[in-house]
């Protein structure tokens, strides 16, 4: 490798001059990345060994024996390394950044939490504190995949609040789409704010609290924690430490210490006796966090039996009505050389099939899956619930298999449990298939409904310590977990056509409804997420609806933001405000209706929204709303039918530089056009357009031109792309357009600012 520069950074990342850090060992470094480039690892690492020995205090050799130890797929022993280098430099940003990373490579997230924060805790200031901004976002795309959405939010908005103004542009994307993801809860995405230091405490208890706070403000969760654990031994701190404290540990991604404090917390006699609305949000948070089963789960087995006649099996469970097949686990290798799929399955039923919906069909009516089937070369299995209906589900199979599978009891496997609260909640049934998908969605919701009234109130449940709620609410003391528990329910069936009467049930349980929000004085952004469909859009002044509307739209509420878009489009003087978001409004509620595969709908709002829009007429604005008619369209009908549209709006804007860069962005945004890499780094992001071609030379409209020839496009072919002049043939060819020579790789366009 060239020499490092005597007065260059290190290149162990220490940020020490190279000269007073590493140097003394540069040549053991030297030969070792030699070696590791020629993949000779071993020979590295016998180097690195070697100069350790001499030099056992260089960082730059304990790295280059993690890298080794690495590519010799020896990630322990990497980190071994690591750990004997931040034994001997505990504050090495190179070490602390490579230790995270293999930590996160090897499962221990919660490892690379602790470290994060042992070693953000030791930043001195504001200066080297922004260093670890790309940890924060790294751990913030991380985290949810492992189940810590709260904690992966709370690590982006601190990676934001750490780096650097001009370097937070993947941030500024990562930080909204975790915001917004619509599968998330409201209570686990909730922006949560600590108690303040409560009345009656000592100067001492209070000075140790606001030092608490502030720590956590800075995102030294950890050191928060460990104060408000201290405080949470004085009474008269006890109830806000031990909330504060929850909720940093859920920062933390400490899920079961955050239940520990806050269940704590609610356990106060002061706050059992009159819950608040806080106590209520942080139970019902509390309950969307628990996935413990309780003291009797319901075991999901797997039963396997050897196969004797697979093709007669096959051929008995496709006539069988009992039996439904679905898509099977194919290898895509296995069917390209024409050969059987690994596995086939098929879902088993309780009864048969309903082959044709009949007049007054109800809820009790519908078949309900009670197990799966996997038919693989050798052997079937058979997964299923051990929840009183088990012998039933293995009769059905067996009486179905009848000789195809020997007549002996099938090796079981316990493959986990599921909790009798979540058994009632997950079911999944067959309706007819001619059945419309209004009346299906009203059925099976109908179904979830029955189960909650009639099955949830007789279920022993884990936040009722193990009572049913109806003992619950006959013993009295239990008002706090059944009003989260209204909530919570609330909150997922809001959407159901068919609904439980909450009235009914929370009359049998003794539970009140939630106190109502003053409408007048209600400061939106104060408003716990999950409370915030309990609003009434018709009742905000116009200020407080945007507000409600851009709230719901920031956080991922649909249901809430649908409601506030639908009240907005009621009000024109709102509409008309300068530069008020018409557009966002109203493809809102245009995508939630091609969502639901309402063509008709869906662009009946498109059009109401163009014709309201003060800027319409501008050229952008005008490609902005085509382009979302014909994303519905894309959504809803098939490409013979969009495509020429398209080819239409391509061409009407091939002379407006800025709305010709819009419509590419949303050609980009659908999946027609694909970005990749340039060769020529100098060009930034390049895209491939070949299936955007493919489909107009395939769909387009096809007419007869000037010259006699059949093409697709009755106007002149070609986009304006930068490269070209405006109005000039550009990197998209349309047929009917002059013919390009065939270039020596994809065609390419390059987008504006990528």
């Amino acid at each position: 490798m060239a020499a490092v520069d005597a007065y260059s950074p290190c290149p162990c990342g220490s940020g020490q001059k190279f000269k007073w850090c590493c140097h003394k060992a540069e040549s053991y470094v030297d030969r070792a990345e030699r070696l590791d480039r020629n993949g000779q690892h071993e020979a590295a690492l016998g180097v690195v060994n070697d100069g350790l020995t001499k030099y056992p205090d260089v960082p730059w050799l304990h790295i280059r024996k993690a890298v080794s130890m690495l590519a010799l797929e020896k990630p322990q022993e990497a980190k071994a390394a690591i750990g004997e280098l931040l034994r001997q430099h505990p504050d090495h940003l190179g070490a602390i950044v490579l230790n995270f990373r293999l930590m996160l490579e090897t499962g221990d997230v919660a490892g690379a939490v602790a470290q994060f924060q042992n070693a953000f805790a030791r930043a001195a200031d504001a200066a080297s504190r922004t260093r670890f901004a790309s940890l924060a976002a790294m751990l913030g795309t991380v985290l949810p995949k492992v189940g810590l959405a709260a904690s992966a939010i709370k690590h982006l908005e601190l990676a934001k609040s750490l780096a650097a103004p001009d370097d937070t542009m993947w941030i500024d994307s990562a930080l909204p789409r975790a915001r917004a993801n619509p599968a998330l809860s409201a209570w686990i995405k909730n922006p949560y704010k600590l108690s303040k230091a409560p009345e009656g405490l000592g100067d001492e208890a209070r000075r140790q609290f606001e030092q608490a706070i502030g720590w956590a403000d800075l995102g030294q969760w950890a050191h928060a924690a460990s104060a408000f654990e201290l405080l949470s031994a004085d009474r008269a701190a006890a109830v806000e430490a031990d909330r504060n404290l929850g909720l940093c540990r859920l920062w933390l991604g400490d899920h079961p210490g955050a239940l520990e404090a806050l269940r704590r917390s609610l356990a106060d006699p002061r706050v059992k006796a009159k819950p608040t609305t806080d106590a209520v949000d942080l139970e019902a948070l509390c309950q969307t966090l628990d996935d413990r089963a309780g003291d009797d789960p319901v075991e999901e087995v797997e039963l396997s039996w050897p196969i004797r006649d697979r093709a007669g099996l096959l051929t008995r469970l496709t006539a069988d009505k009992r039996c439904v097949e679905t898509a099977g686990d194919e290898d895509e290798e296995e069917a390209a050389a024409g050969r059987p799929a690994r596995s086939e399955t098929f879902l088993l039923l309780d009864r048969p099939k309903l082959d044709a919906a009949k007049p007054g069909l109800k809820p009790a009516d519908l078949p309900l899956v009670v197990g799966q089937i996997a038919v693989g070369p050798d052997a079937v299995t058979l997964r299923t619930r051990d929840d009183g209906r088990l012998n039933e589900a293995i009769d059905g199979f067996t009486s179905v298999a009848d000789k195809t599978i020997p007549p002996a009891q099938p090796r079981t496997k316990v493959i986990g449990t599921i909790s009798r609260a979540d058994l009632v909640l997950d079911v999944v049934c067959f309706p007819p298939s001619d059945l419309p998908p209004a009346d299906r969605e009203k059925l099976t919701t109908a179904l979830l409904s029955d189960q909650i009234n009639n099955l949830w109130p007789e279920t022993p449940l884990v936040y009722l310590e193990g009572k049913t709620p109806n003992a619950a609410a006959k013993a009295g003391g239990y008002e706090l977990p059944l009003r989260a528990a209204f909530l919570l329910f609330e909150e997922s069936g809001r959407q159901w056509e068919a609904q439980p009467d909450w009235s009914a049930l929370r009359t049998r349980l003794k539970v009140p409804v939630e106190p109502p929000i003053d409408h007048a004085s209600v400061v939106i952004a104060d408003v716990q997420l999950g409370r915030l469909a309990l609003l009434d859009p018709k009742r905000l002044d116009d200020d407080r609806l945007v507000s409600l509307y851009e709230r719901a739209q920031t956080w991922g509420l649909p249901d809430v933001l649908l409601k506030a878009a639908r009240e907005i489009t009621t009000r024109r003087k709102l509409l008309e405000r300068d530069r008020f978001p018409v557009f966002s409004v109203y493809t809102d509620l245009a995508m939630a209706e091609a969502g639901e595969r309402r063509r008709d709908a869906a662009l009946e709002w498109a059009r109401k929204g163009r014709g309201v829009d003060p800027q319409a007429r501008r050229s952008v604005a005008a490609a902005s709303w085509d382009m979302l008619e014909l994303q519905i369209q894309m959504m809803t009908d098939e490409p013979e039918n969009w495509v020429p549209e398209l080819v239409v709006v391509m061409n009407r804007y091939e002379r407006d530089q800025d709305a010709t860069r819009l419509v590419l962005s949303r050609l980009v945004q659908a999946g027609l056009i694909r970005l990749t890499q340039s060769e020529n780094e100098s060009e930034g992001m390049v895209a491939d357009s070949s299936l955007l071609q493919h489909l107009i030379a395939r769909y387009g409209p096809r007419v007869q031109t000037a010259t006699g020839e059949v093409g697709v496009s009755a106007t002149r072919g070609g986009i304006w792309t930068p490269e070209a002049p405006v109005g000039g043939s550009g990197g998209v060819w349309t047929p009917g357009s002059s013919p390009k020579p065939a270039p020596a790789d994809k065609p390419r366009i390059i987008l504006p600012g990528q």
